[in-house]
């Protein structure tokens, strides 16, 4: 039994599997910005048949992961300067919204959570060059997606909730480029004190937490804005 038939048998659709797995390969980077899919291609890699690959290809086509061409197929979007100022301008207002809402609602399990989250993003093992072993990068993106998690969780808003991560999944389409010229050393150090630093303010209730927050996800959007300009 593939994968695809696995996970169907234990209650997923074929189409969602598809969809997740497809969806992970653009992105990690394992389908290429800019690759036009066949869908002979798609059927063999995923082993799955027409229609449920269909449905996952609209999805991605609506969620942006995939745009529609001319001749009815579909390819990964080329990065761009002005999808990623779009991209962090959204990503911002939302993250700075839903943590104002948290730091009213919050209570003690949403406290313990945020220090759980950074201690375990903070104790993530790290080369000293990330492009040694790409799969311990990937396991900090997700500590560290987890740990920004946290910080808004508590907001009573689920639409919110769920648009953000929408915005933060946009935002991992450009994880090369934002981790370009990021070294192990790094992250242990200055990126770190820099959680820290966030998660402190956000626990002390501080106001100041927002325009740190908005801070710190600027600062990586002008670090993508600026590789994509070198090209």
């Amino acid at each position: 039994m593939n994968e695809i038939s696995a996970v169907a048998a234990q209650g997923t659709t074929v189409s969602e599997t598809v969809y997740r797995s497809l969806k992970a390969d653009i992105l990690s980077g394992a389908i290429a910005s800019g690759s036009a899919l066949l869908t002979r291609d798609l059927l063999a890699r995923y082993e799955c048949g027409i229609s449920p690959l269909r449905e996952a290809l609209a999805r991605l086509v609506g969620e942006q992961f995939l745009e529609a061409t001319s001749h009815r197929g579909v390819k990964v979007p080329r990065p761009s300067i002005s999808d990623v100022e779009d991209i962090y301008r959204i990503r911002i207002a939302l993250e700075r919204e839903a943590l104002a809402l948290a730091l009213k609602h919050g209570d003690d399990a949403w406290e313990g959570e945020i220090i759980a989250t950074c201690h375990r993003m903070e104790k993530a093992t790290l080369p000293d060059h990330v492009t040694d072993q790409p799969t311990s990068i990937i396991e900090w993106e997700s500590r560290h997606r987890a740990f920004h998690h946290s910080l808004t969780k508590a907001a009573p808003s689920p639409r919110l909730l769920r648009l953000i991560d929408q915005m933060v999944d946009q935002t991992e389409r450009y994880r090369a480029l934002r981790l370009a010229g990021m070294d192990g050393a790094r992250i242990r150090g200055e990126v770190a004190n820099e959680h820290r630093t966030l998660m402190e303010l956000v626990l002390a209730r501080d106001p100041a937490s927002l325009d740190f927050l908005s801070q710190h996800l600027d600062r990586t959007r002008a670090a993508v804005v600026s590789i994509l300009s070198r090209r």
